[in-house]
């Protein structure tokens, strides 16, 4: 009997232990990614498309032009006014190249292991305040979840998902029954990889109104 109790003691500790390196292996690797892409990242002009059910543009983005983000297709002036001051705002925020292995991804937490094969390792992470952008993302971060895949020999993201496991009322009247976002990544001119593809899918509703958006925006021909 004790010695029942004791092995299953030890195996619990070993169990423990290995969950706690392989956590700290799957931190290890994304501060690794995080440096690199710091240390790499530069600025590009690229064209940049969204596709949702509000929204069919074509864009240009050059950090060195005023504007930076300049819309392609359709002409403004074939523009709504809400659709002009959508566009407008994307502008005003856009602020280039997204990166995979982005600052923001340094200050998730409680990184766990998923799955791994030969060259890659996918782990689940808490998204917290400081590792998202926007400030309605930023109010229910607590809320999601996500899972990040990286490149084991020279540490990378080559995907990332975020996703709430649950539904929430993310504000008053507005009622969040799922979200999900998949950044596909590319290597960009120097090697490091960026947010070629983000899907999102959002479905709720809002004063009574359901709604159900799914959008699509690539970025690509980084100069």
């Amino acid at each position: 009997m004790f010695g029942l109790i004791r092995v299953t003691t030890v195996l619990a500790i070993l169990l423990f232990a290995a969950a706690a390196a392989a956590q700290a292996t799957g931190s290890a690797l994304l501060m690794q990614a995080v440096a690199a892409t710091e240390a790499a990242k530069s600025d590009y002009a690229f064209d940049l498309e969204l596709n949702s059910s509000k929204a069919n543009w074509r864009a240009r983005f050059d950090p060195d032009a005023a504007p930076r983000l300049r819309l392609v297709a359709p002409q403004r002036s074939e523009l709504d006014n809400d659709q002009r001051r959508a566009f407008d705002r994307m502008a005003e925020d856009f602020e280039g190249v997204s990166w995979c292995a982005s600052e923001g991804m340094g200050r998730v937490t409680n990184v766990r292991p998923l799955r791994e094969d030969e060259t890659t390792a996918t782990f689940s992470f808490q998204p917290t305040r400081e590792s998202v952008r926007g400030e309605q993302a930023q109010r229910f971060a607590d809320r999601l979840r996500g899972e990040v895949t990286v490149l084991k020999a020279t540490p990378d993201i080559t995907r990332v998902r975020l996703y709430v496991p649950e539904a929430f009322s993310a504000m008053p009247l507005v009622r969040l029954e799922s979200l999900n976002i998949v950044i596909s990544c590319q290597a960009a001119p120097n090697g490091r990889r960026y947010a070629a593809e983000t899907v999102s899918q959002v479905r709720g509703s809002a004063f009574g109104q359901a709604f159900d958006e799914r959008s699509v925006q690539r970025a690509r021909n980084l100069q």
